[in-house]
């Protein structure tokens, strides 16, 4: 007998973690919800994703995008996704990249909404930058809107006030209030 012990030690040794570690799976199991109430939690919040680094773009549409985030929520329905401290770069097809920071954004796949805020600070690779605090993009429509400060910025002028719209496909910026405009003197003695 001792000479088995000596012998398949290794073993017994294994089969009495094994029975040890069934032991726990088995008890954790039985303080476990059905499955149907398991499904409920796990899919409650819907999907949190940490650290995410996202692109998507497609040779036959003319916009490609890239979204780095602290933190991404996907709904249950999957129609809304939420995300926090992000970067964005959108390259449209034949015009300069646009850089996007900010603290949080919203985008419902239902309404084609996009509503970003905190410290919102847009850069583009031909000199034009942007600031506010809040802006909504409607994809559908094609509209960028606020209601709060914006700046904008170009290699000629700055521009300041308060509210925005911006019709992308008529090519229209709008400033609703108390603007202020700067030019530089390159535009002038042009």
């Amino acid at each position: 007998m001792k000479r088995f012990f000596r012998n398949h030690l290794l073993l017994v040794f294994l089969g009495v973690i094994c029975v040890v570690v069934s032991f726990c799976i088995i008890r954790g199991l039985k303080r476990l919800p059905d499955q149907a109430s398991v499904e409920k939690i796990l899919l409650k919040d819907g999907v949190r994703l940490r650290q995410v680094h996202y692109s998507q773009g497609d040779i036959h549409k003319d916009l490609n995008w890239k979204l780095d985030a602290e933190e991404v929520n996907l709904s249950q329905d999957n129609n809304i996704v939420t995300f926090r401290q992000f970067s964005l770069v959108v390259e449209p097809k034949g015009r300069p990249k646009v850089y996007l920071r900010g603290r949080t954004g919203e985008y419902s796949r239902v309404t084609g909404k996009l509503d970003l805020r905190g410290s919102l600070q847009i850069h583009s690779d031909d000199g034009y930058n942007a600031r506010s605090e809040h802006l909504v993009f409607d994809e559908k429509k094609g509209l960028i809107t606020t209601e709060d400060k914006v700046e904008i910025s170009g290699p000629f002028f700055s521009l300041t006030g308060k509210g925005l719209f911006v019709d992308l496909k008529k090519e229209i910026l709008k400033i609703k209030s108390n603007v202020t405009t700067t030019l530089t003197k390159e535009l002038l003695t042009s």
